[in-house]
């Protein structure tokens, strides 16, 4: 595949993303490496530093600087990831921009296919299908797919997060006219992000093949508890700022959606493995 692939015609971008003290630094190392493989080289990498991180991760990151372009923000005090990734889009400096995390793997013809997506000028989002794994990165355990068609998005929002936030490149001037992007949302600040994306006539896409692999152990575990409710409250209320239809036509998902978040977590991954997500062989 790699022969297929012609770089010189396509436009610079950068990559986006953020640390705080709960990233660790073997998972920080393994993203890290996934980026520096990249088929198509960003021309910078901004990290937003979000308040305190171990010793361990200041160290591999400051490995990495000496061999990849990296440019840090620093937040004091820890502002959360949403406020986080608005001030680093702020520093970003190419026209599109590519979202990391700081505990997944991307592929490495991820930017390739991302890039050469908006390239084409009619799409402002691009997202893509993911891997899952737990802690092994070469031993994927399912697969999660996504609608493909801004038509099939367009539908999903209303049921689902339609976009794999660590996934995802946009088009800097689209999302900056929102207000400047990402607010303080804990927790939903993609979601939010996107459904405001939607009313405001972004265009958006989920490439078929997935071009990252995410780290699930955990993951499922802190996705559920009361301490979501709220977040899912002012999701409702983003639909309702767009317009009362759209909140009316949001109201039966958030009832399930409510009581998901509540159930017991031997439940909750019977539902992910076996209804949820495809089985990966």
């Amino acid at each position: 595949m790699k022969s297929e692939i012609n770089n010189n015609s396509l436009p610079e971008y950068d990559f986006l993303g953020s640390i705080y003290e709960k990233t660790k630094p073997n998972e920080f190392a393994e993203a890290l490496d996934s980026i520096k493989i990249q088929t198509l080289k960003p021309k910078n990498i901004i990290l937003v530093i979000d308040g305190y991180i171990l010793d361990e991760v200041v160290q591999i990151l400051n490995k990495y600087k000496k061999t990849m372009p990296i440019t840090l923000v620093v937040n004091k005090n820890n502002m959360g990831h949403g406020l986080a990734l608005k001030k680093g889009l702020k520093k970003c400096e190419s026209e599109i921009i590519l979202r990391f995390d700081h505990d997944d793997i991307n592929l490495e013809n991820r930017a390739f296919y991302t890039v050469k997506e908006l390239a084409k000028g009619n799409i402002d989002i691009v997202g893509s299908s993911v891997y899952e794994f737990e802690n092994n990165p070469k031993k994927i355990v399912s697969l999660k797919i996504m609608p493909t068609s801004h038509k099939l998005i367009s539908r999903s929002i209303y049921i689902r997060n339609p976009i794999n936030h660590p996934t995802v490149g946009f088009i800097k001037k689209s999302i900056i006219k929102l207000n400047g992007g990402y607010r303080d949302f804990k927790f939903y600040e993609d979601y939010d992000l996107w459904i405001r994306a939607l009313s405001a006539g972004l265009r958006f896409k989920n490439l078929e093949s997935p071009l990252v692999a995410m780290r699930i152990n955990g993951q499922r575990d802190r996705r559920r508890g009361l301490h979501l409710i709220g977040g899912e409250y002012k999701l409702l209320m983003t639909f309702f700022e767009q317009s009362i239809s759209k909140g009316i036509l949001f109201l039966p998902s958030l009832t399930i959606r409510m009581f998901f978040v509540l159930l017991p977590l031997n439940v909750v991954s019977f539902f992910y493995k076996y209804l949820l997500r495809k089985k990966f062989t």
